[in-house]
């Protein structure tokens, strides 16, 4: 059983309902706002999670941007979204900006666990190195870009921290590759290409952090 505070915000439909349902048969207390004045008001409660229902991509920055305020650059407080369904997640740029999040048929259980990850994750102690606007908890996996975690699959993650681990050194793909993904994985040195390209799209906003090193592979550093 849970006691704590979430904020409902967004969409309202059968599933989103089942969903808050669900949260209060748990224990948990639920509050529902509709704007970010209405969050405001809340946020002097001991918030468990701000859970947006179906959001659009432009709630989803608002949300984020305004929590990292309160935060003063990092919020503590986990920003998750509830979809209804697959579909609502087509091309919905509003992922990247969340910390989690569930689709239908996850329910009210599904959604605390993650709640509880997140917040165990973000709270959590460990090495972290920092690069500009660029934070990575090496222990808790985590990586924040301006205060904002990013959301990057486990192979993305490794390579980011295998290379800054040693800033200014050439790795090359060969290297790259054995380290991350072993000797005898079949897709050659291209996957580690098209990481690094998925990678780059997702760290380098403002600020380029990864250099290509001609004839031999890549190095990282702020430059």
């Amino acid at each position: 059983m849970t006691e704590l505070l979430y904020l409902l915000w967004g969409e309202y439909s059968e599933y989103t309902a089942s969903l808050a349902d669900g949260l209060e048969l748990l224990g948990a207390e639920i509050a529902r706002v509709e704007d970010i004045a209405e969050l405001e008001r809340e946020l002097t409660r001991e918030i468990g999670a701000v859970v947006l229902l179906d959001p659009s991509p432009a709630r989803a920055r608002d949300a984020r941007a305004f929590l990292d305020m309160w935060g003063d650059g990092r919020s503590l407080i986990p920003l998750l979204a509830a979809f209804s369904g697959l579909d609502r997640l087509s091309d919905h740029g509003a992922t990247r900006l969340l910390d989690d999040f569930i689709v239908a048929p996850g329910g009210a259980g599904e959604l605390v666990f993650r709640v509880k990850a997140t917040s165990d994750r973000q709270g959590g102690e460990g090495e972290t190195l920092s690069f500009g606007d660029l934070a990575i908890n090496l222990d808790a996996h985590q990586v924040f870009l301006e205060g904002r975690p990013l959301l990057l699959t486990y192979k993305e993650f490794e390579l980011l921290r295998t290379m800054a681990m040693s800033p200014g050194k050439a790795f090359s793909r060969e290297e790259l590759l054995r380290e991350i993904w072993g000797y005898e994985y079949f897709g050659g040195t291209r996957t580690v290409d098209v990481h690094i390209r998925r990678l780059r799209s997702k760290i380098e906003e403002k600020q380029s952090f990864i250099k290509t090193v001609h004839g031999v592979g890549y190095r990282f550093g702020p430059h």
